[in-house]
């Protein structure tokens, strides 16, 4: 019994039960361990960052490995304080002139509460203003005055005047960033010098001998990693350079600061750029005496975000990260929830790893399925899907773009007939899945018609039969709008046509090639009932089984009783047109009458066989013609002449494996016929028509030379007997 695969294993209550609590498990470890945690994550995220700048300092600048560690280090460290100076000395100036904006902020709070009636939150934020401007005068106009009877305010605060109290002050406020930030930098360090030594282990640790598998995950995910940071630092640096200068240029005060906050908060998923940009709205507000600032503020920060998430990033990201916008958006929720604001640093990356586990081990595979931003269904499968609920506008969509990208037959056989055999493996035959069956043909119909290059036409010759199911007959539908599209007229029916009770009034009058579509695997019995009975009722009719199951075992024409066997639209296609051409031709020819008589009289014909005997040495020298009617009514002697005449080749029995094969073919056994050859009788334009045939009733030596006179004399009987010319119209006009 093969391996059930483990998205088949049924969940029992103590897999989920055990599911859930390693999930909650590992996530009071990432919450309690945050303190040990965050600095290491934070280390190994510089790391990927770092990396190539260290691989280029050692391998094109030959420098010493510790040396390009401490230099890439140390001008990361550069490139942070730069940033935290510039900041900081933007941050003060603004502070020196916040007082001076509001009176503007009072004005503006009164003019619109006086456009707004009943404008009562105004009012509030007014009057925090006004409190707000009082206390902020105060050591300019003297202490506030308290009203009469007031409680005073007592203070106890620590002797500001001691330069230890200011000292610890100072380091208690400093000492949990500096200390955070040497261990993230120690273990920067320590993690660049021994990377190749920390992967080996790391490779050892987790590999358990699949070396080739943990070396693509680790290579995916540094490469993901460190391609998604580089390309995040450089858009960050041009968005908050571009919103800088356009700030400086409106007039926004600080200018510098918030293009380099700007820069840092984008790290944040979705919102960072919002939050940063909320200040210089507040500033344009204050600082503005009219709306003009604050207008263009906006306009700014609008056109600069819009056209980076929505034209710059989806072409420089392309599929980098491979995580889903709705993944990353959780994802922040989820690490912010766990590490506060380094979370949502942290998110993007974090996920980014999660789905390459997800994508090399298949025991983490639903976190691929979850997270990833690759389609988890296939074209068949998405189409099929839409398909099966009936939604027509979005199967015609799915099915339009792969169409406009690589042609309708290349999605005919890609594309729409997986979906199909989809569709047959999943809903049977039965009644209980006919509402659903019923459902899918309307959709594929829909689906077929709007993207045909040409309607179906109604002729005769071919007929186009759906097997069992509505899904065998869109089938049918689309190998006739193939043949329209070729000038071949076709029908197609039903699959009710050829079911026992209704079998003997299916309409094939005219036809000359009639192909039975099936899904299912297991056809061999209704397809050799069916092929008798349309024969039955018209002799002579070529049947073709186009058998779509891709599961199923390959069925010979010879099992089936058919002309051939396909198994896809292309090759039934060309199986049509070789049977259609062959009994077109056959037709046309009854009318010139090649080989009139095939030799059974005494005539010229006849006596040309009895030379061929004696020639040969055999008792007996015939033609057998495909439009006999005499001859098709020994189906033993048929059935050779079939096989002759489709592979235009000799066939000998015996000697040979293929001679011993057929050698129990029911026309030899009745008449004892030990010996059997013959060869096609191809006329000039290249239909074959029959075959010239001797026969004996004892073993007879046959070699190569004998069956190359053999092939000589069919000649010879085409040039003289092969093209005879219907008889002239000697009627009155």
């Amino acid at each position: 019994m093969p391996a059930m695969r483990l998205s088949e294993r049924p969940l029992t209550r103590r897999a989920i039960f055990e599911t859930v609590a390693t999930f909650a498990l590992v996530v009071a470890l990432l919450y309690l361990g945050a303190g040990i945690l965050v600095p290491l994550v934070l280390a190994i995220l510089l790391a990927f960052a770092l990396s190539p700048l260290v691989s280029l300092l050692s391998r094109r600048l030959h420098l010493p490995d510790a040396i390009a560690v401490i230099v890439s280090v140390v001008a990361a460290l550069l490139t942070l304080g730069l940033f935290a100076y510039l900041a900081g000395t933007q941050l003060i100036h603004i502070g020196a002139e916040l007082p001076a904006y509001q009176s503007t902020i009072a004005k503006k709070l009164g003019d619109l509460q006086q456009q707004i009636e009943g404008g009562g939150f105004l009012d509030g934020l007014t009057g925090a203003i006004g409190s707000l401007t009082e206390q902020l005068s105060a050591p300019e106009n003297g202490p506030l005055q308290r009203p009469p009877g007031s409680p005073i305010p007592v203070t106890i605060a620590n002797e500001v005047g001691n330069p230890l109290g200011v000292v610890s002050t100072l380091m208690g406020t400093l000492a949990g960033p500096l200390a955070t930030t040497a261990i993230v930098v120690i273990f920067l360090i320590f993690l660049l010098l021994g990377r190749g030594e920390l992967q080996e282990r790391f490779i050892r640790l987790v590999s358990r001998g699949g070396y080739s598998t943990t070396n693509l995950a680790m290579s995916d995910a540094s490469q993901r990693v460190g391609r998604y940071l580089q390309l995040q630092f450089f858009i960050n640096v041009g968005y908050g350079t571009l919103f800088g200068l356009g700030l400086l240029l409106i007039g926004v005060p600080g200018a510098i600061l918030w293009g380099l906050m700007i820069m840092l908060f984008r790290y944040i998923p979705f919102v960072g750029g919002l939050l940063v940009a909320c200040i210089p709205f507040l500033l344009a507000f204050a600082v503005d005496s009219g709306w003009g600032m604050l207008i263009w503020t906006v306009v700014l920060f609008l056109a600069i975000d819009l056209t980076t998430a929505n034209v710059v990033e989806p072409r420089v990201y392309g599929t980098s990260t491979g995580v889903s916008p709705i993944a990353i958006l959780l994802s922040a929720m989820f690490w912010a929830t766990l590490w506060g604001p380094v979370g949502l640093i942290l998110a993007t990356p974090m996920t980014v790893c999660l789905v390459v586990i997800g994508r090399y081990i298949p025991q983490f595979q639903v976190l691929e399925t979850l997270l990833g931003s690759e389609p988890v269904l296939e074209p068949p499968e998405r189409l099929y899907q839409r398909m099966l609920k009936g939604n027509v506008e979005e199967a015609i969509e799915i099915s339009e773009e792969i169409v406009e990208a690589s042609g309708l037959e290349t999605f005919q056989e890609t594309i729409l007939l997986p979906a199909l055999r989809l569709a047959s493996n999943e809903l049977s035959d039965t009644p209980e899945a006919l509402a659903q069956r019923r459902v899918l043909a309307t959709s594929i119909d829909a689906v077929i018609d709007e993207l045909g290059e040409a309607e179906a036409l109604d002729g005769p010759a071919v007929v186009l039969i759906g097997g069992r199911t509505e899904i065998d007959g869109s089938a049918a539908r689309v190998v006739a709008q193939r043949l329209a599209a070729r000038g071949i007229a076709s029908r197609v029916l039903p699959p009710m046509a050829i079911r026992q009770e209704s079998i003997g009034r299916v309409d094939i009058d005219g036809a000359e090639v009639v192909c039975l579509f099936y899904f299912g695997a297991d056809i061999k019995a209704q397809a050799r009932y069916v092929s008798r009975r349309l024969r039955f009722i018209r002799p002579g009719l070529k049947v073709i089984v186009c058998q779509l199951a891709a599961d199923g075992a390959a069925a010979s024409a010879e099992s089936l009783r058919a002309d051939g066997v396909t198994h896809g639209f292309e090759d039934t296609l060309e199986e049509i047109d070789a049977h259609l051409d062959l009994a077109t031709a056959t037709a046309k020819l009854a009318g010139r009458q090649p080989f009139l008589g095939a030799g059974r009289g005494d005539d010229e014909l006849g006596r040309a066989l009895v030379g061929i005997a004696e020639a040969m040495g055999v008792p007996l020298a015939t033609i057998n013609l495909l439009a006999d009617e005499r001859h098709r009514d020994d189906e033993g002697a048929y059935a050779l002449t079939e096989l002759i005449t489709e592979r235009k080749a000799p066939l000998v029995i015996p000697p040979g494996i293929e001679g011993e094969t057929l050698s129990d073919n029911p026309y030899l056994q009745a008449n004892g016929v030990d010996f059997y050859a013959g060869v096609p009788l191809t006329l000039e334009s290249g239909v074959t028509v029959g075959a010239l045939v001797i026969l004996d009733y004892e073993e007879h030596p046959f070699a190569e030379a004998d069956l190359a006179r053999l092939q000589q004399m069919a000649a010879d009987l085409v040039a003289r007997f092969g093209d005879v010319p219907p008889a002239p119209n000697t009627g009155g006009a």
